[in-house]
């Protein structure tokens, strides 16, 4: 579904370096993000975001047509903290892990141990489940594209509190033992177990209609594949001489990703079921991360600016082969604030593909908000395939 054209009450300016046209969409003294990148945070004609200030972190809906905004959730749970990838947000919804159902309209979220549904156009509120008691949600999580299942992570609450230490001491991840990837079913309330493991995942999101792409840095950072019948999952990508892979999202082309290695970073793109793939020299180092583009088209990537202060985006243009590609910077050194995910760019294509949805820093608050950063010119544009030269097994 499109979204609507943007409401003439949202903030215009000129993206940092490249004078590129963005809207900002979220104000005020408070951290907004979108959901976490790899899932939609758009629904309809509304954006779902987290705000987070000194009450704590709530997720609301944004009517992009009207600018009109709305607090969907009123959540008390009193440990949001997505450890150990961002920074304490205060009490409310659990940071960084909630999921649009795509066919039902609502937004599920976790307060503290029992996961809920909200309704996005009417703000309608239901429990789903109470996870079993001494368990925790300690992943990103995701609703498979039919709206069928609720697909999350969970762990033993005290044993994750040694794992990943609420002090910010040192994870100490070979503690880690049980670790679930489960399922819940929307409709008939079926659970099933996926995965267990003994090592913490991170992430987990849909590859087409019945795959799931999952991560866990204790298994070396490898893209992770299962499916919703579960009992076994296998590697892609795993760690060679370049590196290995970080962060990656199931787009209709393949997955994109960012490998990352002692010397350079490099980005690529592999088919999931043959494992043929494409990868390529990026043209910055340090704490890069892929965009997501659904469909695949564009391969986008955010990296450190000048110091760790600022970011910025580009778009691969051409690629040829792996060491010769064309680059477009979308924007040049934008400031974030604060730390952990609040303060990466996380940029991904919204539907109709003329922007793109970009957390960012705001000087006048320097607090980071939502931005949509006008993308229209490279609507049409194909970056690379996994058709084109340089192609390995």
């Amino acid at each position: 579904m499109l979204i609507p054209d943007l409401s003439p009450t949202f903030e215009r300016l000129d993206a940092p370096g490249t004078g590129r046209a963005a809207w900002q969409l979220t104000t005020g003294d408070a951290f907004c993000y979108p959901l976490y990148y790899f899932v939609p945070s758009t629904f309809d004609r509304y954006l779902v975001h987290h705000r987070a200030d000194a009450a704590g972190v709530q997720l609301w809906r944004l009517d992009l047509g009207t600018g009109e905004s709305v607090q969907l959730t009123h959540a008390t749970g009193d440990d949001t903290h997505w450890r150990p990838w961002c920074v304490p947000a205060g009490p409310g919804v659990l940071d960084h892990r909630s999921a649009i159902d795509p066919v039902r309209g609502e937004v599920i979220y976790f307060d503290g141990a029992q996961a809920r549904a909200v309704g996005i156009r009417d703000g309608a509120d239901r429990p789903l489940f109470d996870l079993p008691a001494g368990r925790w949600p300690i992943s990103q999580n995701c609703v498979t594209p039919d709206g069928a299942w609720f697909v999350y992570v969970h762990h033993d609450r005290e044993l994750y509190d040694q794992v990943h230490p609420p002090n910010g001491g040192p994870s100490q991840r070979h503690l880690s033992r049980g670790t679930e990837l489960a399922a819940f079913h929307l409709e008939t309330g079926e659970h099933r177990l996926l995965v267990r493991a003994d090592a913490p995942f991170h992430h987990v999101h849909p590859l087409g209609p019945d795959r799931l792409v999952f991560s866990s840095l204790a298994t070396e950072r490898s893209i992770l594949v299962t499916d919703l019948r579960g009992g076994g999952y296998r590697h892609l990508r795993t760690q060679d001489d370049a590196g290995m892979t970080c962060h990656y999202c199931a787009t209709d082309a393949g997955i994109a990703y960012e490998v990352r290695g002692d010397r350079r970073d490099h980005g690529g793109l592999i088919d999931p079921d043959s494992g043929a793939r494409v990868e390529f020299a990026l043209p910055a180092d340090g704490d890069t991360h892929v965009g997501f583009d659904p469909a695949g088209a564009l391969w986008l990537y955010e990296s450190l600016g000048s110091d760790r202060e600022h970011r910025r985006l580009r778009a691969l243009l051409r690629y040829r082969g792996p060491d010769d590609t064309d680059w477009l910077d979308l924007t040049g050194d934008w400031p974030v604030y604060g730390g952990g995910q609040k303060s990466h760019h996380h940029a991904r294509l919204l539907p109709g593909r003329r922007h793109l949805l970009v957390t960012a820093g705001d000087p006048h608050t320097r607090t980071n908000h939502v931005f949509a950063l006008d993308v229209a010119d490279l609507a049409a544009h194909r970056s690379v395939t996994l058709a084109g030269p340089g192609t390995r097994r």
